[in-house]
Formats: structure tokens, sequence, C-alpha cells
């Protein structure tokens, strides 16, 4: 389930609607130089040769390595792919950049495989990129450990899309059908698998050690200051600094209260 609210609008960055499905068809989830995209269920399997010929293409054109095909693991089916390494500094322009072979070179293919002239400017892919994104762009050395389960990107292609107009006060259901070699996702049933709710275990290993933040209060704090000393003498130019909160999952919490907390 995918819901993303706003109340505010801004004709350059934030639209006036109110988005949320449930069981998209396919999943992009991507790391590093790894991006996996998966059926979820019946329909995404008709949509995902259409994701591998454009998938291919990209190794065609040197931006993959590698593209794996996956359809006997008993899952619906997917396709793995890597991006080629990133450049050395010097050999491309500053404009050219953000066009390396990235993660973003997937995206930007799936954006213009599902893109149509004249639509209604809601299909498209909804999710979250991470911060990591920005170390595509440039090899930097990393100093801080990384989750081996953390996730770059994860988007889902919905197809079928409630939108809440909160300005006009309206709502009203985009429902999206696929057409790939001969094969058509009309008619056929939408849905997803569903998975038990699993609630934190505190006796745990991970749950005996868990803590509410990463780093104490004193840390973070001191950690701006030096921001501030950092910028004054010029060496920093801009700075995201944001300790990371957690809590424990110990029952199961209806999703509109959920997303009414979050």
């Amino acid at each position: 389930t995918i819901l993303i609210p706003t109340d505010m609008f801004n004709c350059v960055r934030y639209a006036r609607w109110s988005l949320g499905f449930v069981d998209p068809p396919v999943e992009i989830a991507g790391s590093k130089e790894k991006c996996v995209i998966r059926a979820l269920n019946e329909r995404g399997s008709i949509i995902l040769p259409a994701i591998i010929d454009a998938m291919n293409k990209l190794q065609g054109s040197g931006i993959l390595s590698d593209v794996i095909v996956s359809k006997n693991d008993g899952s619906l089916g997917s396709v793995e792919v890597r991006i080629v390494p990133l450049g050395e500094v010097g050999s491309f322009s500053e404009e050219e950049r953000s066009r390396q072979p990235s993660l973003f070179s997937v995206v930007r293919s799936l954006v213009d495989l599902f893109g149509y002239d004249d639509g209604d400017n809601q299909l498209g892919l909804y999710g979250a990129f991470g911060y990591d994104l920005t170390f595509q762009f440039e090899p930097i050395k990393l100093h801080q450990l990384r989750d081996e389960k953390q996730r770059d990107i994860l988007l889902y292609l919905p197809d079928e899309i409630i939108v809440v107009d909160q300005d006009k006060r309206d709502a009203w259901k985009i429902s999206y059908d696929f057409f790939v070699d001969g094969k058509s996702t009309q008619g056929m049933e939408r849905g997803g698998s569903i998975e038990p709710f699993k609630a934190f275990d505190e006796n745990s290993p991970a749950g005996k050690a868990f803590t509410p933040r990463d780093t104490p209060e004193s840390e973070f704090s001191a950690s701006v200051e030096k921001a501030k000393h950092e910028f004054a003498v010029g060496n920093l130019f801009e700075a995201v600094l944001f300790p990371k909160h957690f809590e424990r999952s110990l029952m199961q919490i209806p999703h509109l209260q959920f997303f009414s907390d979050v």
C-alpha cells in the first residue's frame, strides 16, 4: 500500500493531489550498481517482457554490463541488471555528469517506456530515492557503514490509482491496462501476495540491542556546530545532517492510523 498525501500546491514542485494505490504489478529496487525489476502479480508478468526489452537496449548502448532474466525461481519473473562502472573524473564534461550510467539510467528508460502523449499525467513510478544516489555521479570514499540490505531506490509501477483533489474536494480512480507482445492485462484480476504482520521481537538479538536513535543528542548538536564552522571558512556549500530515529512495531496498526501517525 502506498499513500502520498499533500495539502500544498506549487506549480514547479508540488501538486495539490493526494495519490494512493495497492497491489502494483511491478517493483523496481536498486542499490549501488545493481537493480532488480520484478513482477508482483500475474499482470506484472505480462508487462515484464517490455521492460526486459528496454533493459536489453540499455545494455546495447553500453549503459548496462549485465541483464539477467529469471523465470525459474518460483517467482512471477524478474530481471536483474548491473550498471557499468562510472568513468574516471575528467573523462566527461560537468554537463554530462548526471547523464553518466547510473540507476537513474534505468529509471529514465522506464519513464520513456511507459510515458505517452496526451495522458492523464498520473501514470508513473512512485516510491522513494535514497541519499546515496548522489554517489552514483562521482566516486567518493565512503566513511559510514551501510546496511547490506539498504536500497537506494524503491519504486512501483501502479496499474490503478486513487486521486484526491484537495482543492476541488473531488476524487476519482484511474485504471490502466497494458498490451505487450500480443498479450493484454485487460480482464485480469488485480492482486498481490498477502504477508502476515510480524511484530518486533524484543527477545531477539536485534531487540535486545534496540536503541531509539543512532547518535546521542549531544553528538548531533556538535555536528551542527562543526558544519556551521565549515560553512564560515568556505569548506561547505550545502550539508544535510539528520539523526536516525527508530520505533518498534509491537502490534499491528490499522493502515489509516499508521498513515496518520506518519
